[in-house]
């Protein structure tokens, strides 16, 4: 028996791992990517849902100092809910996970 071949056999299982070539007997579930990608979009509906909570919130005082004849607060809580709005269309047309084959300095992926 050669000298190290147990320490080799591990060195280069563990570089295999970092550099994310699984086996099939060595990783079940999904990919790292696709956990990535997972994140993201939870990331994204987290956003909105907050985003529009507080418009809700807005849109609750705004209907009270409506009703309470307060009409110098209208004018800030109709442009708080158009940033909102703006805000929560922004993080659902554009705030997406970029592309599987390029890399965040744009390069294409084999």
């Amino acid at each position: 028996m050669e000298f190290n071949t147990l320490e080799d056999a591990h060195a280069r299982y563990l570089a295999n791992e970092t550099r994310g070539v699984y086996k099939s007997a060595d990783y079940q579930g999904k990919r790292p990517m696709e956990r990535g990608r997972t994140a993201v979009w939870q990331a994204r509906l987290v956003l909105f849902v907050m985003i529009n909570l507080a418009q809700l919130w807005i849109l609750s005082a705004t209907v009270e100092a409506a009703l309470a004849r307060e009409y110098k607060q209208l004018l800030p809580l109709v442009v708080a809910s158009g940033v909102c709005w703006l805000i929560g269309l922004t993080i659902f047309l554009w705030w997406k996970p970029a592309s599987r084959r390029h890399t965040s300095t744009g390069y294409l992926r084999k």
